[in-house]
């Protein structure tokens, strides 16, 4: 079993499938490409790492990350295929998809340089997956360039259910007790640095932080240490995004300076609602008219 990180043996064998590579080797799980051995598809695997197989908890959290994958069914959300809860080493397999998450363009722009010709598409794209969560009841809670994913042509996924959690409307959430904090600092809402009920607002402010990022190449706020990062959220207002690039239109930056607001209830009350005014807004001035290529389905 290809569990270790590195190169994997023509004999790795998961199931039905024969393990190509590893892709990601972490404390918690193995990601590996994979190809079933019938059809000859590509797929990736995604195992729980060995050293966490007796944990109950972990198995847990692992299982709601597949069976909420096997739940969504978006163009632009990962799709999970299959979830095998092994006794020994349970795993679950999505689709393989040929793109890179965005940070690598982000962090290393010389060696894979942002698709900026794509960009307004992969934001499209992005905001209608998370559209769709959000209409199923779902809250990502860590959303960010890392968890997006674009090919060449900017076809986009967004990725990783881990800490996903049911919305909590009425009484529910009237009533609901602290939520432990969880997410990424450098995108996390005030709500969510505060540890309240999570709502689809904090993935709005989430993915507000992460097409600034995108626009501009650095996020709305750096610290030098997460206490300083997250009283930035929660106080200090970004720097307008023209200030970064005179290149941006003041229609971006109303858009997603919208996002960042401190408060849930000034931001755009829904995803639906940012890209009803965002498929007609140009990114940087000398973008095409992105009329032109609106084609991403019903969500977007």
């Amino acid at each position: 079993m290809a569990t270790s990180g590195g190169a994997a043996s023509a004999e790795d064998r998961i199931g039905a499938y024969r393990v190509v590579r590893v892709i990601h080797a972490g404390v918690t799980s193995v990601v590996m490409e994979v190809v079933d051995e019938t059809t000859h598809r590509r797929y990736v695997v995604k195992q729980l790492a060995a050293s966490r197989c007796d944990d109950a908890s972990e198995r847990r959290k692992f299982a709601f990350e597949a069976k909420l994958g096997l739940e969504l069914r978006h163009p632009n959300l990962i799709r999970v295929h299959e979830f095998v809860n092994d006794r020994e080493q349970p795993y679950f397999v999505m689709e393989y998809f040929p793109g890179l998450n965005l940070k690598l363009p982000l962090s290393r722009p010389t060696v894979y340089p942002m698709p900026r010709e794509h960009l307004h598409k992969i934001i499209r794209q992005a905001a209608s997956g998370l559209a769709f969560m959000h209409e199923k009841g779902w809250v990502h809670r860590d959303v960010k360039p890392e968890n997006i994913l674009a090919d060449r042509g900017g076809e986009t996924r967004v990725i990783d259910y881990t800490i996903a959690m049911r919305t909590r409307t009425g009484l529910a959430r009237l009533f609901a007790g602290k939520v432990p904090r969880q997410g990424t600092g450098t995108y996390m809402a005030p709500e969510q640095i505060r540890c309240e009920s999570p709502a689809p607002t904090a993935d709005i402010y989430s993915f507000g932080a992460t097409c600034y990022e995108l626009a501009c190449g650095r996020p709305p706020f750096r610290a030098g240490s997460q206490q300083e990062l997250l009283n930035k959220h929660l106080r200090e207002k970004p720097l307008s995004l023209i200030s970064r690039d005179d290149q941006i239109t003041p229609e971006f930056n109303e858009a997603v300076l919208r996002m960042l607001q401190k408060r849930p209830e000034d931001r755009f009350a829904s995803l639906q609602e940012f890209l009803a005014i965002f498929r007609n807004v140009r990114i940087s001035r000398n973008d095409p008219d992105p009329r032109a290529d609106n084609r991403d389905g019903p969500f977007a």
